[in-house]
């Protein structure tokens, strides 16, 4: 009832209920991750930056992120098959005492007094979106085997409300009308957080990436560049989201274009500001993309119509800057075949060099940019 009564940030209002009427003096809430729509792929929320703390001093916190959690026993990951899926873990549930405050977290909590601890899991299916770590002192004493229904009952009513409160908060609606209004669209769309992370696309833009992808793959610095850790899906997608955000942060401007021999791909950026589950400001952006094929030469006498497919898909890979062995690798050809394919082309061209065929191939695109 108390926790209906406005609309505080939900976790530190909880926080601060446990201590009124239960007197849990110390505590911390940390968010973990949550899916924009029932069914979709989970974000991973950088809970470390995230948390909320009750009655615990900064420097605790900050040894705690920098030194001491990969020793944490309470890890949701760490947690041995028999624990998942608890919703209150106590110390002992994982070891006895005495083992305990021999290990590193124990040594580093008995060091702050933060002797005992009882951690409430909250769920949504089978997967975790937050937890809270309750504390007592050496004074206070260990959690009793009593207390554990309590805490128990409390945990379903916490986890009800944070389930709600992430389907409304800023972030939650935010990528919800992301998924709703974008998901369909033909034009591509991209959300991004204030790294420049991708957190979702449509199936437009990993369209467009693929297209992207052909055409700077074999460049070496884009290459180094796409040594994406993330999402896999989302790969080629950050690719061309890496390379565009940096010719918009040293180009200045909203949109940027990126030209090539079969297609103009354009760029639209915007930036959001939205609060996330912890109460925090966060910045996203959005990019919106188009991309527009050009089409073969209006000229019926043009060299390039009388390419054949596997000539056309040549020229396409010697302007996109790929060398000969690299290209017959890419059509499973021998090198002696491509350097015949690229003879007939020169021949057709009435070029002897590809510089020289580069250039015959500018008015192609320079005929595309001209009003019609």
């Amino acid at each position: 009832m108390d926790l209906a009564k406005d609309n505080e940030i939900l976790p530190k209002k909880v926080l601060s209920l446990f201590d009124k009427h239960f007197g849990f003096r110390r505590s911390i809430f940390l968010p973990a991750s949550f899916p924009a729509l029932p069914g979709s792929t989970p974000r991973r929320l950088w809970s470390l930056n995230s948390y909320i703390t009750y009655g615990i001093r900064y420097g605790p916190m900050y040894d705690y992120k920098e030194r001491v959690y990969k020793d944490d026993i309470f890890r949701y990951s760490s947690l041995p098959p028999h624990l998942k899926g608890r919703r209150v873990i106590y110390t002992d549930d994982l070891m006895p005492f005495e083992e305990y405050e021999r290990t590193p977290y124990g040594i580093h909590m008995a060091g702050e007094d933060l002797y005992y601890q009882a951690v409430l899991f909250f769920y949504q299916g089978d997967r975790v979106i937050g937890s809270m770590g309750l504390f007592r002192s050496r004074e206070e004493g260990p959690f009793l085997q009593e207390e554990r229904s309590l805490l128990e009952y409390l945990a379903v009513l916490v986890e009800a409300n944070y389930q709600n409160y992430l389907r409304h908060s800023g972030e939650g609606r935010f990528l919800d009308s992301f998924h709703l209004f974008f998901q369909d669209l033909k034009q591509g769309a991209v959300l991004l957080n204030q790294d420049m992370t991708v957190v979702q696309c449509n199936s437009a833009a990993k369209e467009i990436s693929q297209i992207f992808w052909e055409q700077y793959r074999h460049n070496q610095g884009h290459f180094l560049r796409s040594n994406y850790q993330g999402d896999p899906q989302f790969r080629e997608v950050q690719t061309m989201i890496n390379e565009i955000s940096e010719r918009l942060s040293t180009q200045g401007g909203s949109s940027q274009s990126i030209t090539s021999l079969a297609e103009d791909i354009t760029f639209y950026h915007t930036t959001f500001l939205s609060s996330s589950p912890a109460g925090l400001i966060q910045t996203w952006h959005l990019m919106l993309v188009t991309c527009q094929t050009k089409q073969i030469p209006k000229n019926l006498d043009h060299p390039y119509n009388s390419l054949t497919q596997q000539e056309r898909r040549i020229v396409y890979y010697l302007a996109s800057g790929m060398k000969n062995e690299q290209i017959a690798e890419e059509l499973h050809i021998s090198i002696y075949t491509v350097r015949t394919h690229i003879a007939n082309i020169y021949k057709k061209f009435e070029v002897n060099s590809k510089v020289d065929l580069l250039m015959h191939l500018q008015p192609i695109l320079k005929e595309q940019n001209e009003p019609q």
